[in-house]
């Protein structure tokens, strides 16, 4: 893929603060200087950025068409620099812009489409698979999309979301571990904080053909699309990071992220839709939703309100299942999501059916 020499300066893959891939805006480090002390003091004191958040500001409010350039030419840089790419896709919005740009790059820098690779989790609604094969179509790159299916169990059957609640006792949750006491019981997973059916639905499979890989075929850079409005945890990891660093954990070697999208709002993407005339998911309207990501995860603050907002039965049957798990086993969780659906009236018949039925089938067979 890449058009790179042998002999190239070996800085360049090292993450480092002075990495060739960082490409700082001269303009504004230059603007944030002019500040008064006081004004700066918070950014200097964040020893671990290496983006002030006055930078990050500064990047988001630039023009659409300074964006859409300066990402351009993000994504080319490093298309020229490393052997083999690919994109990671969910098929959502922020997804399918970087996977247009990645196009596009590719064209202009005269180099190989890289491999646009899905995680299909099986925990999808059901008009996306159509909507995958519509863009791949679209785009003309039917022949470089890989998806990966989720790993089988001990008895050959794939893992879901439910097999994994049950084999291992709870629903994933980024916020928060429980406590029992002054123990902390953890329930986001056992592999740094990942959550166990993320580690097993998105990244196992994906990680076991990467590790099967003869090194002369490895892939050295992957292109993700997520953006540092969208959580104050992506916003941090672009401050410490940029939008181009090496990982040298959770893969089976170190392999380059790049982040293209770090920069862009929710008003750019809806701004390059319409400029390129893309199609929408038909997921987002249809069950009333504004991120793609898997149908059921309660991991995210206010999934209840997500679910139970869904106009389809779909939705609401996701719902159901998520708090007759959590009443099961989590029933500090389960109380503040019926807490919540209560405050916002949302649900009520299946709230008052949850609530008011004295035996209900526990998730694990037993009679509560």
């Amino acid at each position: 893929m890449s058009k790179i020499k042998d002999g190239s300066p070996s800085h360049i893959f090292s993450g480092e603060v002075n990495d060739d891939f960082r490409l700082f805006d001269p303009n504004a480090r230059e603007e944030f200087h002019k500040q008064p002390m006081e004004k700066k003091e918070k950014s200097l004191k964040a020893k671990s950025f290496i983006l002030y958040p006055f930078e990050l500001i500064f990047n988001q409010k630039k023009s659409f068409e300074e964006k859409e350039a300066e990402t351009l030419h993000l994504i080319e840089e490093h298309l020229k620099h490393h052997k083999k790419c690919f994109v990671s896709t969910s098929y959502g919005m922020d997804s399918i812009v970087l996977m247009h740009l990645v196009i596009k790059a590719s064209k202009n820098v005269g180099c190989e489409l890289p491999e646009f690779f899905l995680n299909d989790t099986l925990n999808t609604y059901k008009e996306e698979p159509d909507y995958w094969d519509l863009i791949n179509k679209e785009f003309g790159i039917e022949d470089k999309f890989r998806k990966f299916k989720p790993p089988v169990d001990e008895n050959g059957n794939r893992y879901t979301v439910w097999s994994i609640a049950k084999k291992w006792g709870y629903l994933p949750n980024f916020r928060k571990t429980q406590r029992d006491g002054n123990k902390e019981i953890k329930n986001k997973g056992d592999d740094g904080g990942i959550p166990k059916c993320c580690e097993i639905l998105k990244k196992k499979s994906m990680k076991e053909l990467l590790k099967g890989l003869p090194k002369d075929e490895r892939y050295d850079c992957h292109f993700v699309g997520t953006r540092a409005e969208e959580s104050r945890m992506r916003a941090m990891g672009v401050l410490q990071r940029c939008r181009s660093y090496v990982i040298k954990t959770r893969f089976p070697y170190q392999i380059r992220a790049v982040t293209p999208l770090s920069f862009w709002t929710k008003a750019d993407i809806y701004e390059y839709y319409a400029r390129y005339n893309i199609p929408k998911n038909p997921t987002y309207e249809i069950h009333n939703i504004d991120r793609m990501g898997c149908a059921s995860c309660p991991a995210h603050r206010f999934w209840e309100v997500r679910l139970a907002s869904d106009p389809t039965s779909q939705g609401q049957g996701m719902l159901k299942m998520n708090l007759k798990i959590l009443k099961s086993t989590q029933p500090e969780r389960y109380a503040e999501s019926i807490k919540l659906l209560k405050k916002r009236k949302l649900v009520p018949e299946l709230v008052a059916e949850l609530e008011n039925t004295e035996s209900i089938t526990d998730y694990f067979g037993d009679k509560k």
